[in-house]
Parts: structure tokens; C-alpha cells; sequence
């Protein structure tokens, strides 16, 4: 499966100190990283000088020549290749055949991980060559790497497949530092210049350090390298789709399975206003948002996103809850954030919805802050892999989900020999938060016998004239969810019978609806 993900502005906004690099093994606390009564957070395995080779790409138009071929008697001349970026790229080539007239000439455009497209080639007379315009409409990240090819066809039929050459989209506006290292290549330009040895060792130890991690939590690393896009801001962002730029203010970038990258936007000097009433957020966000704490948000968020090029490649796609598939990233990532620090607050100012709905990260909390998929998911999962079998443990859970099929709360319960749901409530006593009781994640399980019925199970009950379109729930709960609705005085077959807190509900068969409906509706009360 295929995805984008869309990076919100602010990750990484709050909570994220300096990244200091670790020289202790996993099961240490890092810099900056939990300690004290809160779990140690893993740390990065010890890196020092990563090779890596810095190098400086784009800021001049350039036509790029790829030599000419023959192929089984037809003669292709020399390709061309020019970039107007943010505006596609211009190809250009001529082809003769022994059979007769060129009638279709089509560019193939592949790229590493097996994705990839194709453009129809068109006759220009002014050129005086077959010409292809890819990505016209702008949206392509500058310096996607992939490989091409022409499919060259006669007026018999006959067609032949030149050589693939390798091209990156460059930029011919900008010029962008490039600094490739064993597992990633990283380009960036409107920032960090006198800085640039410095964030390109520090992204590739950074990387280097988080690797064994991944191959240890995904069963291996990457099977291509992933290309990183840091913009040094969202102007220049923008201009990446043309004229139409990105509507969605929150967008700061996004990671792509498709193109293998991850775009980004610095971190801006400031706060966002979604986070301004966030108790963490500094007095004076434009003064502690220095350039130099602004570019230490690339190292974390960079691991975070390679790991959801983790999640797509070597976990079939199955991302599961966003408290899931965002905790991987975070833990992964070794951020630094303090996780159970601000969740040990929120237990004094509110409760936790339950691991098995669903978490999202736009809402505020009590705490006036956001982003709480991203924190419950590294808090759960550190929680889980330091007190059962540590990270080849969550080896063994993404081998059961991507092998197996199995959804992350079996695979959890399969490999812990434990329920989630005392798993799930451990947890939270550990962070301080009271444990769920049966009934508050699984209503149904906690029925009790009913209570002087008005039906049993089987019974055929015709619905009364009030109200004319009855709710079907979820649950047997007041605060469940309506699934769906029948009509008055319609006929439903009752499934169960039990009592919550005094209260009689009925699983009930509505016109193929099945839900639970409380005693009330089905008497008439």
C-alpha cells in the first residue's frame, strides 16, 4: 500500500531539547531523554563520524546529454534532459527506424522502489524532436532520483526500450547542500551554511546510530536510500506546486512511499497559535527558538519519518491506530521527549480515552496542549518493550502484523502472553491515571442478568410509534456511539438481554442493523 503522510506544524515544538548522542546501549536513559521515576527512553547506538560526502547541486540551468543508442536497428539519438523547476522537466530525443515512420515514442519514468510513471510523448516541430513534459502542473519534490527510459514504436508495430539513465529533478533556481551518507541522502539550502559539515555529520551519526534499531524493530533497514527534503520554509515549500501552493496552513511536509522521501519545512522561529496555550511552550518563542535549536528539530523529525518509510515497506503498509503508527515513529525517532512526564500531568487535570479507540493529535487537552496520539504511543510502547523483551519484541509483533495478518492488539496480546487490557491498565497505573474497569472498554462483557426484561432473546418485538426513528448504539452504554436507526413500529429481533448500572439493554437485529438498543425504546418508556 501506498500512502502520504502530512506533517502537522509544531511537531516537535514542544518538549524537544538539543539531541545529544548516546554512548550507552538500549535499555539507558538518554540525554534529554526519560529517567528518574519515568522509564529510560532508548538511547542511540554509539556513532562517531559517519561518512558521509558533502557536496553543493543546482543554482544553474543546465542540459543534461545522455549519449545516443543503437538498438536493433533503430537509431536513438541523443537524450536531453532540462529542468524547470517547480514547473516538470523537458526530455527530448529523435529516432529513426529501418521499418519505417516513428509513430509513438513514450518516456518511462522509475523510480528505486518500484513505482513510477509514464508520459506520452509529442512531435515539436520547432524542436525538431519527439518532446516530454512530466510534472508540468508542478507538486514533484525537487531532487527525486529515478531512472528513465524510451519506448520507441514504428508504423509496423514494432518497438524497442532504449538504456535507462539515472536523472535527479534539480533545481536550477537554488542551490541546495547534498550530503549523502550510508542510509540517507539529505539536501537543504537557506540555512545552516556556515554550519553544513555540522549537520551533515550530525544527521548522518543520527541515522547511522538508529539504524540497529530498525533492523532490529523491522526485521532490516530500507531497501533503497531514502532522500530527504528540508525547505527553509514554507514559501519556498509552497512553490514546489506551482501557483496553487498548499491551501492547509498546518502542512509542513510530507513523507511519501511513492517517491521513498520525506519533504520538510524548518521549524519555524515562534509558535504555532494552535500549541500558544500549551503550558510547555516558551514565554518568548521567538527567542528560544534560536537557528540552532531550529535545526536541531531536523535530526528527530528525520528519524521519525524514516520510520514511517519503515512502517510502508517492511509492515506491508498496516499502520493500525495513529497512537500506533505515530508511537513507532516517536520511540524510533529517540526524540527526547519527556512522554510520561506531561502525560504523569494530565493524570491530575483529566482521564485517557483507551488505547482501543481511536487517539487523534488536533484536539487540546487539559494541559492546553496537542499532538496526544504522539505522546500515548512512545509512552505505551517504551512502556511495553522495557518490561517485556525490549525492542526484538516489537520485532516479533510486526512479523505476526506484516507475515500473519495479525492487528497490532493480537499481535500485542500473542507475543506478551498477556491481555491488552491489563497491559492497557498497568500502564496507566504507571503513569498515574485510574485502570479501566471491564465495562468501560467492553460494555457488553460487564452485562449482567436483566432485570424483569420486557423480551428474551429470540423474541420478535414490534418497535413503538415513539420516537419515529430509534437509535441503535454501539454499545450497551449511555455514552456509546449511534451505528444506526430503525423506524417506528417496525418489527426487531432481540439477540441478548442484559443489565448495566441498573439500566436493561438489547442487542437487537434492526432490518440487518445489529446494536443495542436500552430498554426505553424498545417499551415505549
Amino acid at each position: 500500500m501506498k500512502k502520504h503522510f502530512v506533517l502537522p506544524l509544531g511537531l516537535g515544538a514542544l518538549l524537544l531539547a538539543l539531541i545529544a548522542f548516546g554512548t550507552g546501549m538500549l535499555v539507558t536513559a538518554a540525554p534529554n531523554g526519560q529517567d528518574g521515576e519515568d522509564l529510560a527512553t532508548p538511547t542511540l547506538f554509539p556513532v562517531e563520524n559517519a561518512a558521509y560526502e558533502l557536496s553543493v547541486v543546482g543554482g544553474e540551468d543546465v542540459t543534461l546529454t545522455f549519449e545516443a543508442q543503437e538498438i536493433d536497428g533503430f537509431s536513438i539519438s541523443e537524450t536531453t534532459a532540462t529542468s524547470e523547476y517547480p514547473n516538470g522537466m523537458t526530455f527530448t530525443v529523435n529516432a529513426e527506424s529501418p521499418n519505417g515512420e516513428i509513430v509513438d515514442v513514450i518516456l518511462f519514468i522509475r523510480f528505486d522502489f518500484g513505482s513510477g510513471t509514464r508520459v506520452v510523448a509529442e512531435w515539436d516541430d520547432e524542436a525538431g524532436a519527439w518532446v516530454a513534459r512530466p510534472w508540468s502542473a508542478g507538486g514533484r519534490p525537487p531532487w527525486s532520483r529515478f531512472d528513465i527510459y524510451w519506448r520507441v514504436r514504428d508504423e509496423t508495430d514494432v518497438f524497442v526500450d532504449t538504456a535507462p539513465h539515472t536523472i535527479d529533478y534539480f533545481d536550477p533556481a537554488h542551490t541546495w547542500f547534498r550530503s549523502e551518507s550510508d542510509h540517507m541522502v539529505l539536501y537543504w539550502y537557506g540555512f545552516g551554511e556556515d554550519v553544513a559539515y555540522d549537520i551533515s555529520q550530525t544527521m548522518a551519526d543520527r541515522i547511522e546510530g538508529t539504524v540497529p534499531r530498525w533492523e532490529a524493530g523491522f526485521g532490516s533497514y530500507l531497501s533503497y536510500k531514502p532522500i530527504v527534503i528540508i525547505f527553509p520554509d514554507r514559501d519556498a515549500m509552497n512553490a514546489m506546486y506551482g501557483e496553487d501552493g498548499v491551501a492547509n496552513p498546518r502542512v509542513a511536509g510530507f513523507t511519501s512511499s511513492d517517491l521513498g522521501m520525506s519533504v520538510q519545512v524548518l521549524r519555524e522561529a515562534g509558535t504555532p497559535d494552535a500549541l500558544s496555550e500549551c503550558i510547555y511552550a516558551p514565554e518568548d518563542p521567538v527567542a528560544y527558538w534560536t537557528m540552532e535549536r531550529r535545526i536541531s528539530t531536523i535530526y528527530g523529525t528525520t528519524a521519525h519519518e524514516l520510520t514511517h518509510l519503515h512502517q510502508f515497506e517492511l509492515a506491508g503498509g498496516r499502520m493500525g491506530f495513529e497512537w500506533w503508527s505515530e508511537g513507532q515513529a516517536e520511540w524510533f525517532a529517540n526524540t527526547g521527549r519527556q512522554y510520561d512526564m506531561r502525560l504523569r500531568h494530565l493524570a491530575t487535570l483529566q482521564d485517557l480515552p483507551s488505547l482501543t479507540t481511536t487517539i487523534g493529535s488536533d484536539l487540546a487537552q487539559a494541559d492546553g496542549c496537542r499532538a496526544l496520539s504522539y505522546l500515548v504511543g512512545p509512552s505505551f510502547i517504551n512502556y511495553l518493550l522495557a518490561n517485556y523483551g525490549g525492542v526484538e519484541t516489537h520485532g516479533e509483533i510486526m512479523r505476526l502484523i506484516r507475515d500473519e495478518g495479525y492487528l497490532v492488539f493480537d499481535a500485542i496480546e500473542a507475543v506478551t502472553g498477556e491481555s491488552f487490557f491489563d497491559l492497557e491498565n498497568d500502564w496507566r497505573v504507571y503513569l498515574g491515571f485510574e485502570p479501566f474497569s471491564l465495562a468501560d472498554i467492553d460494555p457488553a462483557s460487564a452485562l449482567e442478568p436483566a432485570v424483569d426484561p420486557v423480551a428474551a432473546v429470540g423474541d420478535v418485538v414490534t418497535l413503538p410509534a415513539m420516537p419515529p426513528l430509534p437509535a441503535v448504539y454501539a454499545d450497551p452504554s449511555p455514552t456509546a456511539a449511534t451505528t444506526g436507526q430503525c423506524f417506528a413500529n417496525m418489527d426487531i429481533t432481540i439477540l441478548t438481554v442484559g443489565s448495566l448500572d441498573g439500566v436493561n439493554y438489547y442487542e437487537v437485529d434492526c432490518m440487518g442493523q445489529i446494536g443495542w438498543m436500552p430498554e426505553e425504546l424498545i417499551a415505549g418508556q
